[in-house]
């Protein structure tokens, strides 16, 4: 993705966190046409309706389903469709069992991705997906993230959610008990983890049984130390193959970093037996004082804590360097998705509109606050998601590199569950880098 692609990008997250305090635009409820209607808006009475349909809907099994129930709810009194959700297990995992459903021709009806075009490669949109480009639907997009969305004049994805950062949240309430502050620089970091452990509570959780989790360091550590260390036109060497993985110290300084915070006894007793539940069940007991995660951890928190104890104890703050604050890693907004050979591919369609319509959108950022990525929804942040938001208007951001790049870093999660394992930072790297432009071959992109 080039830079200057990436600033407009950048501005409209900036734009639209500044914007959320005004009243939609526009008086009209953009909801989509039940079945059976010709026209935008709600069928007539007396229009003939299509035979009702049960969808399937692909998540991974992280998700937090409550709001996808009450929004089906919605979408059944209008339509008589019903909408089953069906979970498969998230990570890496989950991409690959996607694919071979597609292998099979066992197709969903629509499922949720992650960020970015990339993933039009990954699922041959050109043969597979149904192509939205001249959809209305997207007239709802902000027009950044539908640039994001494009590629070669084509859009196969619809943007979902809002963007989020990835990095340390942590337990303000401890901090404050403790007398500790936000830290100014690496160093700071390690002291902080000093005083929780001395004061009987565990500096950080890794969910090293999971796998997934463990890549969260490394991503938020990317755009501190990776990312100022090869330039700003670093990410687009790797994207051409100029640049091998392994040949950035950085990187595995990074790795480094992450697997001595276990030799310094800093994580929970027993990493390895790490889970993404357990990680939230003992942060939001105050047994843990910080997490290394994505923003979609809030909503699940609530959930289990309330929506009181994200607003009033979770905090964020980016991957520290060794000089200053750092800069925080983000996470464009992900994407539906629906293959164009399914069984039921108007009924999806349709589904995807009404999901991308006030009435619905109105249901998700309530349970789900974030930067909303369409022009009609408005939406509350919890505070740690404002810290987020100050780091963004400060200019000391930056897009997760996973987003940035075309070729996958296959097996990523897998390989440093493997380092934290057996200790071997070196073989990681060369692991990391041999996949990616394995898999950059593979994808034949130009320059693999």
């Amino acid at each position: 993705m080039n830079e200057m692609r990436w600033k407009r990008y950048g501005a409209a997250i900036l734009s639209g966190m500044m914007g959320l305090s005004l009243a939609a635009c526009g008086s009209g409820d953009p909801t989509s046409p039940s079945p059976g209607s010709t026209k935008g808006g709600t069928a007539s009475g007396t229009a003939k309706k299509a035979e009702p349909v049960t969808l399937t809907f692909v998540v991974p099994n992280t998700t937090t389903t409550q709001p996808y129930v009450d929004m089906f709810k919605k979408y059944e009194e209008k339509t008589g469709n019903k909408v089953e959700i069906q979970a498969l297990p998230s990570g890496e995992d989950y991409g690959r069992l996607l694919l071979t459903r597609f292998s099979t021709k066992d197709y969903p009806d629509l499922f949720y991705m992650d960020p970015g075009t990339k993933q039009y490669v990954k699922f041959r949109a050109d043969e597979e997906l149904y192509d939205f480009t001249n959809d209305e639907v997207l007239g709802r997009v902000t027009d950044s993230i539908k640039q994001f969305q494009t590629l070669n004049g084509k859009v196969y994805g619809i943007p979902w959610g809002s963007s989020g950062g990835m990095g340390f949240y942590y337990n303000k309430e401890l901090f404050q008990k403790l007398g500790l502050q936000v830290p100014n620089n690496y160093a700071d970091l390690l002291t902080i983890m000093d005083k929780l452990k001395a004061a009987g509570v565990t500096p950080m959780y890794e969910a090293v049984k999971d796998a997934w989790p463990v890549q969260v360091f490394s991503l938020a550590a990317w755009s501190t130390f990776v990312d100022p260390a090869i330039g700003k036109d670093g990410a687009d060497k790797l994207e051409r193959n100029e640049l091998k993985l392994a040949d950035i110290p950085q990187l595995k300084d990074v790795f480094q970093r992450q697997y001595d915070l276990k030799s310094k006894g800093y994580y929970q007793n027993n990493p390895l037996a790490g889970s993404y539940d357990e990680q939230q069940d003992l942060f939001g007991k105050g047994q843990v004082g910080m997490v290394l995660q994505l923003e979609s951890m809030l909503p699940a928190l609530a959930k289990k804590f309330g929506d009181d104890f994200v607003r009033t104890k979770v905090g964020f703050f980016p991957m520290p360097s060794d000089k200053d604050q750092g800069v925080a890693t983000i996470t464009p907004p992900n994407q539906l998705m629906v293959p164009k050979d399914g069984k039921k591919v108007k009924a999806a369609v349709e589904l995807v509109k009404f999901m991308t319509s006030k009435e619905a959108l109105d249901i998700w950022y309530k349970a789900n606050p974030g930067v909303p990525v369409y022009k009609e929804a408005t939406a509350q942040l919890y505070p740690a998601q404002e810290d987020v938001v100050k780091y963004t208007q400060a200019g000391k951001v930056q897009v997760n590199i996973k987003n940035r790049l075309t070729a996958s870093m296959v097996d990523y999660d897998k390989i440093l569950q493997g380092m934290f394992i057996n200790g071997n930072v070196a073989d990681a790297v060369k692991q990391i880098d041999e996949k990616y432009r394995k898999d950059g071959a593979n994808k034949k992109l130009p320059g693999f």
